[in-house]
């Protein structure tokens, strides 16, 4: 897991997803195998954010430690390298956090994503604008350069084009960018309604105070991961305000299933135990392990390639929602929603029969806030 590193802070959620699964199973008694109950045990290591340095740590997990399933770490990135490793060794990965298309479309059998693909990541803020008065037409698309970035940049560039909007700006930004002020200029000059950026948090927190350097408002902003973070708004307090994102889920849904109840008891158990609002990086964790272990309890063993062949059949009842993967491991049941900073809180805003608030639209200019 990032535990250091850039992507410290997502993983470090995922972690806590990871471990609210664990306790939560352990004290009901374990994983039931027959008339088996196996108790839970996690191994963590620290990848620091590295593609690298996780490679090697899967190679010791498998080698090693002999796990028998592995829990993918965070980023699309990291996750295209460490489940070589896994594929090579057949160990089954739940990725929570890792849904680049091309992840899931290299014919590997041995991963599965609890994320829908990225390149839906923002349809939902695409096809809200189109409903939005006065309509936004000209769009910019900013891409982070890595798997997930560039396949939610332009998933979301493709898809808007299909829409009907014109995309006046489309380009790459280095992740991980300490100053992407130049890459701002260059796309108000263009003069867009509406800015869609494929961001993880530092990119988001990154281009939001760097768009307010500028004075630079388009009607609507839109960012992939980072809006629906705590820390989001806490870093940038009121600037944080009007800005959307999308996000996988929400603790306002209302899903019941196995395990974790309803949504909202998982939400109130994340808030009991880590004392944090939840967003989708903490659920997706808990939803990785979560249906590895109704795999396992349906297959009636640990064997791998039969709880494979369970999950491809599975399409669970969650408090996370809608989830069932195609012979790839890629999720093709779920969807994404779009939300907005309201009052510092994240709002579901679309579409309008599941919203919890209309968009605040359009974004009033910096001066005017």
């Amino acid at each position: 897991m990032a535990l250091t590193g850039p992507v410290s802070k997502e993983g470090n959620l995922v972690k806590d997803g990871y471990e609210i699964w664990q306790k939560t199973v352990n004290d009901k008694g374990g994983i039931t195998v027959g008339n088996t109950h196996y108790k839970i045990e996690l191994v963590f290591y620290d990848d620091e954010s590295k593609a690298e340095t996780a490679s090697r740590l899967t190679e010791k997990l498998i080698s090693e430690d002999k796990v028998s399933f592995i829990l993918g770490p965070y980023s699309s990135g990291i996750t295209t390298a460490t489940s070589t490793i896994s594929e090579r060794n057949k160990v089954l990965t739940i990725a929570p956090q890792a849904n680049a298309d091309g992840i899931y479309e290299r014919g590997y059998k041995y991963i599965f994503s609890v994320l829908p693909p990225a390149s839906n990541y923002l349809k939902g803020l695409v096809d809200m604008g189109a409903s939005l008065s006065p309509q936004p037409k000209r769009l910019a698309v900013l891409i982070r350069d890595d798997p997930f970035g560039i396949a939610a940049g332009e998933g979301a560039a493709k898809y808007a084009e299909s829409k009907g909007y014109q995309v006046v700006f489309k380009e790459k930004f280095p992740a991980n960018a300490t100053d992407l002020s130049t890459i701002l200029t260059r796309v108000k000059a263009t003069n867009p309604d509406m800015v869609l950026a494929s961001t993880l948090f530092q990119d988001a927190v990154l281009l939001t105070k760097q768009a307010k350097d500028l004075q630079f408002a388009p009607k609507l902003t839109g960012y992939t991961a980072g809006p629906a973070l705590p820390d989001f708004v806490t870093s940038l307090s009121k600037d944080s305000e009007f800005v959307y994102g999308s996000e996988w889920w929400l603790p306002s849904l209302n899903y019941t299933g196995a395990i974790f109840g309803s949504t909202k008891d998982y939400a109130d158990l994340v808030r009991k135990t880590k004392s944090y609002e939840p967003g989708y990086h903490v659920a997706s964790g808990s939803m990785a392990g979560l249906v590895l272990q109704l795999a396992i309890e349906k297959a009636g063993t640990i064997e791998t390639e039969a709880v494979r062949k369970s999950l491809l059949a599975l399409q669970p009842q969650t408090f996370w929602g809608p989830i069932g993967w195609d012979e790839n491991g890629k999720n093709t049941k779920g969807t994404s929603i779009p939300v907005q900073i309201q009052g510092g809180k994240v709002i579901a805003v679309w579409p309008s029969e599941g919203r919890q608030a209309e968009p605040k639209y359009p974004t009033p200019a910096w001066s005017g806030r």
